[in-house]
């Protein structure tokens, strides 16, 4: 053990010198950001999801702007190292050349040692329902061609399919997704494959439940999924609406993934720029192991006539140390006496 002697000289020497010790550089510059943390003047941007490798931060969103004619949606990828400058787009597809009218809604997680960004196709265009796809990357920058993602269940019939998430678990990969069939209320689905290849099967009625503290269904619709493994238990953010807001569910065990519980929305600031919808379609990432915080990206926006009645959203960030109180870029820790559940 260093003696407080060698200590006190080490000391000593840096006053003399005028040297001082190395700081480990911030993982994120909370205080010299500002939101939104992302936005284009001829973009709506929204869907956002994250991924960190090696320094840098990968942004993957929907990105509405206009395009042959009409406004289209795209998926974009960017980077950047501190969410202050950001890089040309890794890609901006919206699937053109297979006849879709646009892309939409990505997600990002890392399966299997691989990156899986799973999206769909977008627009309502007449005979060809909305799909779902994945790609796969090593490093978030190289990418494989586009492939669809359980189309032996979403093809079956008139149906219009979206907002896919993807987990690893039990020898497989567990989806969940929401579905639109004529005749039948919006709803998630949840399935289950050994392969991304497929075929992916229900899991048993394939109808998951998404239940409050007090037990019951909040009546909202659910969309927008995103399954997050925190501390060896799995949960699942979703946007539920009208209004909307980011919910959190807890897996019941032994529920096979079809029992979610003690729900609650999460409390995100409102701001300038998300005057009207405040944390819309937003992502999670426990960042814990690398600054404490959990780190939520979301879209605002301020009104709903732009952008084929979307509005102009920009992407914020908050973050947390508990999922209950959240705090947003410029501004010191939450109060965490005060309550935000």
């Amino acid at each position: 053990m260093r003696s407080l002697k060698s200590v006190l000289a080490l000391s000593l020497a840096f006053a003399s010198t005028g040297a001082t010790p190395a700081r480990k550089p911030q993982f994120i510059d909370w205080r010299n950001l500002k939101n939104p943390v992302l936005s284009y003047s001829n973009w709506s941007v929204k869907d956002a999801a994250m991924a960190y490798r090696e320094r840098t931060f990968y942004l993957f969103f929907s990105a509405f702007y206009p395009d042959r004619g009409q406004v289209r949606c795209h998926v974009v990828e960017i980077s950047t190292l501190d969410f202050k400058r950001y890089s040309a787009p890794v890609f901006d597809f919206d699937g053109d050349e297979d006849g879709w009218l646009g892309m939409c809604s990505p997600d990002v997680q890392q399966l299997n040692g691989k990156y899986v960004m799973t999206f769909n196709s977008w627009g309502h265009k007449p005979g060809k329902p909305d799909q779902l796809f994945y790609i796969v990357s090593d490093d978030l920058v190289h990418w494989s061609l586009r492939k669809p993602l359980a189309w032996n269940l979403t093809e079956v019939g008139d149906q219009r399919v979206i907002d896919a998430a993807l987990a690893q678990a039990d020898g497989g990969y567990y989806l969940a997704y929401k579905e639109q069939t004529p005749g039948t209320p919006k709803r998630p689905r949840m399935a289950f494959s050994r392969s991304l290849d497929g075929p992916f099967t229900y899991v048993r009625d394939g109808l998951p439940d998404l239940l409050m503290e007090n037990g019951k269904d909040n009546g909202l619709l659910h969309e927008n999924y995103e399954f997050v493994s925190i501390d060896s238990h799995w949960y699942m953010l979703t946007t539920d609406y009208l209004p909307q807001a980011p919910y959190l569910y807890r897996q019941e065990p032994d529920s096979h993934w079809l029992r979610w519980t003690h729900g609650y929305a999460f409390a995100i600031p409102r701001e300038t720029f998300n005057t009207d919808k405040v944390a819309d379609a937003s992502s999670l990432c426990d960042w814990r192991k690398f600054d404490g915080y959990y780190y939520l990206i979301y879209a605002g926006r301020t009104e709903d006539q732009t952008y084929l009645g979307r509005g102009w959203n920009q992407i914020g960030l908050a973050r947390s140390k508990d999922l209950i109180h959240w705090s947003v870029p410029g501004e010191g820790p939450p109060d965490s006496n005060a309550s935000n559940r």
